[in-house]
């Protein structure tokens, strides 16, 4: 049954659920809306017995309340951690709520920068478990508060949080649905998240103007190589989710707001644009031979991601029997791309691959399974890899 939640509310979910790039559950986020629409009561309301919500509203605290109090102990300066961190003990889980952001003057601001992103208050560590979350009122009704600094707004995603008067009507009536955390493995976001770093990467290699994008233009969330990190983090979430923008899966409002969140608008929409027009076919059943690979048909971005996608099965494929065959397959495919002239676009695969040790371990695997594909095998690699502008960019010989 779908939830009456508030505008905003099933990507924070989304978001929290999330593996972080720095390791724990969950990236920060930032909800802005107008007063009174719920923020601070979704939040609190997901508090049980296992799950802990401090609120804090950061513009009473003083700088020190964030970055620890510099104490003398024994000839040596120390911080001493304050109180409210050790509310976290003893539970599980647990969300640090931020709330009235935009009203912490500089000095504060400055403090939460270590602290969102790596949750660390001094040099005390908050669990592992502890999500950040913030709360603010828009630029527009905000009065006498301060613009949240670049450095800090760049460590978080940023949501629109908001209430429709159909679903205000309906929870007068049934309440609001309470938020619940989503179920994302984490062996399986860390299996498919190398995957959709290939697709951005694949991404900004054709528009590297964006990697970085002014944090002037974009009133909230800006691009960096940090909301880069976050945005493949949550495409991956989101593919678990079957919410992402590629094919055989419909893409939601709720992954839509959470690209929003991290790399502006702008970028975003362009962003999944380009994901859901690339097709990229399953790079186990290509190497399997399952799947005939058209070279000549794919772009120039299918062809570098759908590379990088077949390092990772060969990779993970390197003590099976049968590297030889489908190492066999991949020396094809390069071979085709030679022909059809787009070998730059392979270079950096192929360097990755011969670094981790693909011709070593097919020698050996052929040497033991295959001896008489030992001479066959051998003018693969000799043909391929003796090409003058592969030669000029990796050092394919191996001790």
């Amino acid at each position: 049954m779908e939830q009456n939640y508030p505008i905003g509310a099933e990507a924070l979910l989304v978001a929290l659920s999330t593996p972080n790039p720095k390791g724990g559950i969950g990236i920060p986020v930032i909800l802005w809306g107008r007063p009174g629409v719920g923020k601070s009561s979704f939040i609190e309301a997901l508090a049980d017995d296992t799950v802990k919500i401090l609120t804090l509203i950061a513009s009473i605290h003083d700088p020190t309340d964030f970055s620890g109090l510099p104490i003398l102990d024994d000839g040596k300066v120390k911080y001493a951690i304050p109180e409210w961190v050790e509310h976290f003990e003893g539970f599980d889980t647990g969300i640090l709520f931020l709330d009235e952001l935009s009203t912490a003057p500089p000095s504060v601001q400055a403090s939460l920068l270590r602290v969102v992103l790596e949750r660390k208050v001094g040099f005390h560590e908050l669990p592992a478990q502890v999500r950040i979350v913030a709360a603010a009122n828009p630029p527009d009704l905000m009065v006498g508060g301060w613009e949240l600094s670049p450095p800090l707004r760049n460590r978080f995603i940023h949501l629109d949080w908001d209430i429709t008067t159909d679903q205000y009507l309906t929870a007068l009536s049934d309440q609001w649905g309470k938020g619940e955390f989503k179920k994302i493995d984490k062996e399986e976001h860390a299996r498919l998240l190398p995957e959709w770093k290939l697709r951005i990467s694949a991404f900004l290699k054709l528009s590297p103007n964006l990697l970085h994008t002014n944090p002037d233009d974009n009133p909230y969330g800006f691009a960096s190589p940090r909301t880069w990190d976050f945005a493949a983090c949550l495409l991956t979430s989101c593919e678990i989710l079957e919410i992402a923008p590629i094919n055989g899966q419909t893409t939601t409002t709720t992954c839509i707001q959470l690209i929003k969140g991290c790399l502006g608008e702008e970028v975003a929409i362009t962003l999944i644009e380009f994901l859901r027009n690339i097709k990229l076919p399953d790079p186990e059943k290509v190497l399997d031979g399952e799947i005939v690979l058209d070279i000549p048909t794919l772009n120039d971005s299918e062809l570098y991601v759908i590379f990088g996608a077949m390092n990772r099965v060969l990779k993970n494929r390197f003590d099976d029997p049968g590297l030889v065959g489908i190492a066999r397959k991949y020396f094809e495919l390069i071979r085709e791309v030679f022909a059809n002239g787009r070998r730059d676009l392979i270079y950096i695969s192929l360097k990755q691959i011969t670094k981790a040790g693909l011709l070593s371990k097919v020698l050996v695997q052929v040497q033991r399974h295959n001896p008489d594909q030992r001479t066959e095998v051998m003018n693969y690699i000799n043909e391929l890899f003796a090409d003058e502008g592969l030669k000029e960019f990796i050092d394919v010989f191996e001790n």
